[in-house]
């Protein structure tokens, strides 16, 4: 193998590798020999505590100091209980970094990370917001994150109950360009889920909601909404950096986050797997206001391992697709989607509202703070601001498999496939919100109404 061979072409031979034992059963008993196999194929520039820790990353579980894979108490990782932060760095892989001049510590817009004496990173998790573009800067496995596919596996291996895929609608170009809805939801079925749902139906609820609690808080000169529920980090940036402007925050869950509470509201017994180009989502997951909606987060890129590792190829097989979301719900996925879609939505149901609106669409953390910081000053000029910490919005997401302009036109595509323009046209809604008890005359999806309140953050004690 050439010399140039870095961490980011060695991370999916070991994510296959891992994905292809759990999926046989023998994970724990093949971890060291696919130690010993990587090490070999990447001899030039491997060392096996390098590999050691990158497999044990992939396996959910935290790096250590020894050279084997095997450690002290990683059953419960196994198990999916996982412990500590998903971004993981690993400050020995940073010492045999052979690059002398790297730019992974000046370049964290957040300044998380430090270079020590002798070459190492470290990652300060109290700056860390996890939205893991650094990842794609380390070449040395310096910076990774972990996976949670192997308990995944052994749920889809044992099948105990049922197991929903909520795929974001940045999916489209990821697998390939004749790698229709269809033929994804067919390869899912496959893996042994019970079915595949597009999370954009659950942004046309969400849209729906917000455009009701913009018609509600915008009332005058002053007033303001900030949005993008569906951008965890965005989020976290307002409450750890802005809290000043946390009471201006929507009050509406993401769209993965509404998938699964939805899904479960129906099927308790279920659980529900999120996919998308997003590693901040898994920390999403696990927050103690939205914990218990989503089971599992997987990148787009950890699909795509285990798809590989069972021998299942989308491109190949029959397109089944059950279409459920308005185009403007799968426009979230790029930058300015999520303001879009409530202009529009709002022009349906509240045409004389969507005059007095005037949106903001911002991507990039450093961008996302200087528009933060003018709101904090009261020198804002809008009353509805979409945030997005990747550049691009979701297609941008470090999880991601294809460049940001092909995803983007892929979106653009998708969208336009769709059956309905808005959530307003969308029949799926209305059959969905009725099901929620939700009564389009006494009803806005704000305040205390079942739906509404399904669909709002600091709920999971009223879920039972």
């Amino acid at each position: 193998m050439a010399s140039q061979l870095s961490s980011l072409e060695l991370k999916p031979r070991i994510l296959y590798e891992v994905a292809r034992a759990a999926w046989d059963g023998v994970l724990q008993e093949r971890s060291e020999a696919i130690c010993h196999l990587v090490c070999e194929e990447f001899s030039d520039i491997a060392t096996r505590h390098r590999v050691a820790n990158q497999i044990r990353v992939a396996m959910g579980l935290e790096p250590h100091a020894l050279d084997t894979v095997a450690g002290e108490d990683d059953e419960n990782a196994l198990m999916g209980l996982m412990k500590g932060p998903f971004i993981v760095n690993d400050p020995e892989a940073c010492r045999q970094c052979p690059v002398v001049e790297t730019c992974c510590g000046p370049d964290c817009p957040l300044q998380a990370l430090t270079k020590e004496p002798g070459g190492a990173v470290r990652l300060d998790h109290s700056k860390c917001l996890g939205e893991g573009h650094c990842l794609t800067q380390c070449s040395f496995g310096g910076l990774t994150e972990k996976s949670q596919f192997v308990p995944l596996i052994s749920l889809l291996r044992n099948q105990t109950g049922p197991v929903y895929a909520s795929v974001a609608p940045a999916f489209a170009g990821q697998f390939g360009p004749g790698v229709t809805a269809g033929k994804l939801r067919s390869a899912l079925l496959q893996l042994g889920f019970a079915d595949m749902v597009e999370t954009a139906l659950y942004a046309d609820l969400i849209t729906m909601k917000e455009a009701f609690e913009f018609n509600e808080h915008v009332q005058s000169v002053g007033d303001f909404m900030i949005t993008s529920c569906c951008c965890p980090v965005w989020i976290k940036l307002i409450e750890g950096r802005f809290a000043s402007l946390a009471g201006h925050i929507s009050p509406s869950v993401s769209p993965m986050v509404a998938s699964g509470r939805i899904i479960k509201n129906f099927e308790p017994e279920a659980k529900v797997v999120f996919i998308g180009p997003c590693i901040a989502k898994k920390t999403e997951a696990l927050l103690p206001d939205l914990a218990g909606a989503i089971d599992f987060v997987l990148t787009f890129q950890e699909l795509a391992a285990i798809l590989s590792a069972t021998g299942i190829n989308p491109s190949s097989l029959p397109d089944e697709e059950y279409p459920t979301a308005s185009g403007s719900r799968r426009i979230y996925a790029r930058t300015g989607g999520v303001s879009e879609a409530v202009a529009q939505t709002l022009e349906k149901i509240l045409p004389a509202r969507v005059v007095n609106m005037q949106a903001l669409k911002i991507d990039g953390i450093p961008n996302c703070q200087k528009i933060l910081e003018h709101a904090a000053n009261g020198e804002l000029n809008a009353n509805f601001i979409e945030g997005m910490a990747c550049m691009g919005g979701c297609v941008g997401g470090p999880g991601r498999i294809v460049d940001m302009d092909i995803s983007t036109a892929a979106v653009q595509r998708y969208a336009d496939e769709a059956a309905a323009a808005t959530p307003v046209e969308n029949r799926q809604i209305y059959q969905l919100l009725s099901l929620l008890g939700w009564s389009n005359s006494s009803d806005k999806l704000t305040k205390d109404s079942p739906a509404s309140i399904l669909l709002s953050r600091h709920i999971h004690k009223s879920m039972g």
